[in-house]
């Protein structure tokens, strides 16, 4: 065999195994959006075993989606964010893991988290996300003057947003909107299927709505179900869902 064969077929093999390894990725992001979340970890897991997959820091976003657990979400992100800073979820990585820092009440690293996160990605497509959490930040640590004064600048430059929207409700000339936990079950592009969740969920008996997201310039349609004063209730409830095949994850809502 010429050199020149040989290296034509280790061209053709790559080209092979790169092909299937996104066919793979592809597949278990479409059990993850068919609420399969048990399939779709375990792919994933598998997955990022090879960390020469071109889409490991996608791998590592999902496998951090996927994990109920705090400390276990916050451990893919941080990989992200440590090995593939180039990566373009980069900067939905810090995001999340601020949104972990807020949801632990640990509203210092939140707010450590956000600057960092706006220092180092200004132009991410999460901006108005962000800018809002990072606003929220800044009020629960105390400094009001900064969080309103981020409010505003969210408000003023992206005026048609639900984030600014929600900016709007926390400033002292509105009555705030009342905190509470509930449980997220999913999150969809397509919002006539987070309606079929809904339908579904309310005639089982569930208090469900659906709250609109803008994640990575792109709005998803997350589905909530109940409200409630403490992390433990809002537990319970995700917990009752798990028996009945539904997952769910505790998230804050305002």
């Amino acid at each position: 065999m010429s050199q020149l064969s040989f290296y034509r077929i280790l061209s053709a093999t790559a080209l092979i195994v790169s092909i299937t390894s996104a066919q793979t990725v592809d597949e278990a992001i479409k059990l993850f959006n068919a609420f399969q979340f048990d399939k779709a970890k375990n792919l994933f897991v598998k997955l990022a075993q090879d960390e020469n997959n071109p889409r490991i820091a996608e791998i590592y976003y999902y496998l951090g989606r996927l994990n109920v657990n705090l400390d276990s979400s916050f451990y893919y992100y941080k990989i992200i964010i440590d090995r593939y800073p180039q990566s373009r979820y980069v900067d939905v990585a810090y995001l999340e893991i601020g949104k972990i820092f807020i949801l632990k009440e640990d509203f210092s690293n939140a707010l450590i988290t956000f600057n960092e996160l706006i220092k180092n990605y200004p132009n991410s497509d999460l901006k108005e996300e962000i800018l809002f959490w990072l606003g929220f930040a800044y009020i629960e640590t105390g400094n009001k003057e900064s969080g309103y004064k981020t409010f505003n600048e969210l408000i003023n430059t992206y005026p048609n947003s639900i984030w600014a929207s929600r900016a709007k409700n926390l400033l002292p000339s509105n009555q705030p909107k009342k905190e509470f936990y509930t449980v997220q079950v999913g999150s969809f592009r397509n919002k006539n299927n987070a309606e079929t969740i809904v339908s579904e969920l309310k005639a089982k008996g569930f208090d469900a709505k659906i709250i609109e997201a803008v994640v990575m310039d792109k709005i998803h349609y997350r589905v909530w179900v109940g409200e409630f004063e403490t992390m433990e209730q809002a537990k319970t409830l995700a917990l009752k869902l798990d028996s009945l095949g539904i997952k769910g994850n505790v998230v804050k809502g305002y």
